[in-house]
């Protein structure tokens, strides 16, 4: 069963590459230009999403990691990967370390390698003994 992901870049060459890598691994597409828009349609699928990527610099008010932020609050169990050319931990209004982060350009195992990440199970501690 395909799963589903959003991928938002204000670049419709990004989307499409990032898709196009994804979809090789039995992911189900969708794309947003905004992080407004990508917001609008997370709220409307309430979260039935498996992954979002999201560029970390977008123009307008809400950028990739203001994205990433608000997902976290409203629907916590959505992974999320950052991508950029531009950002950094040091350079970020906000820690992105929380987040799985990846630098463009990038090759597609690079890519691969962030959604595993993202989307392992939690791993659990040894119980005590």
């Amino acid at each position: 069963m395909p799963r589903t992901f959003l991928v938002v870049d204000d670049e419709p060459a990004i989307r499409a590459y990032v898709k196009g890598i994804l979809q090789t691994e039995n992911f189900h597409g969708l794309e947003a230009e905004s992080a407004p828009a990508a917001f609008r349609l997370i709220q409307k699928l309430n979260g039935s999403l498996d992954l979002v990527v999201t560029d970390v610099n977008m123009p307008g008010d809400m950028d990739g990691l203001d994205l990433a932020y608000a997902i976290r609050v409203a629907f916590p169990f959505v992974p999320v990967i950052l991508i950029s050319g531009y950002a950094s931990e040091g350079s970020a209004k906000r820690p992105i370390g929380e987040f799985v982060f990846i630098e463009k350009p990038f090759q597609p195992d690079a890519i691969l390698r962030a959604v595993r990440k993202a989307t392992a199970p939690p791993q659990r501690l040894p119980a005590a003994s």
